[in-house]
């Protein structure tokens, strides 16, 4: 169950069917969603100054008092799915441009391990 290689876990609706929480399982109280999106965690990449966080809590709370914030949301999220905070604050578009020419194609990784013996 547990695996160091996140492509190599279980999901986590096989993991709440394994036997080990046999006794704990009741499936009408185990909801599933889809994953959250990258465009709301678009904050996580960056370095933001204290005003600019502040500016980030204040229209994620307008998202709950205001129509027009909810709009200008699901617009943004369709027009930048990867999140649009580069776009919003232009010194953020260095750091992106700068990101993306250093991306290397991931490479597989070898599961052979090799054991030494130390000598005392």
């Amino acid at each position: 169950m547990l695996m160091f290689d996140p492509s190599e876990r279980m999901t986590v609706e096989d993991a709440i069917k394994h036997d080990f929480f046999h006794d704990l399982h009741c499936e009408e109280d185990e909801p599933t969603t889809q994953p959250v999106d990258a465009f709301d965690f678009d904050f996580e990449k960056y370095d933001l100054t204290i005003e600019e966080t502040k500016n980030e809590i204040y229209e994620e709370i307008a998202l709950y008092h205001s129509s027009k914030a909810q709009k200008k949301y699901i617009k943004n999220r369709k027009d930048h799915p990867d999140g649009m905070l580069h776009v919003k604050y232009d010194r953020l578009t260095a750091f992106v441009d700068k990101h993306k020419s250093k991306r290397k194609p991931a490479k597989k990784k070898s599961k052979k391990f090799s054991s030494t013996k130390l000598k005392i």
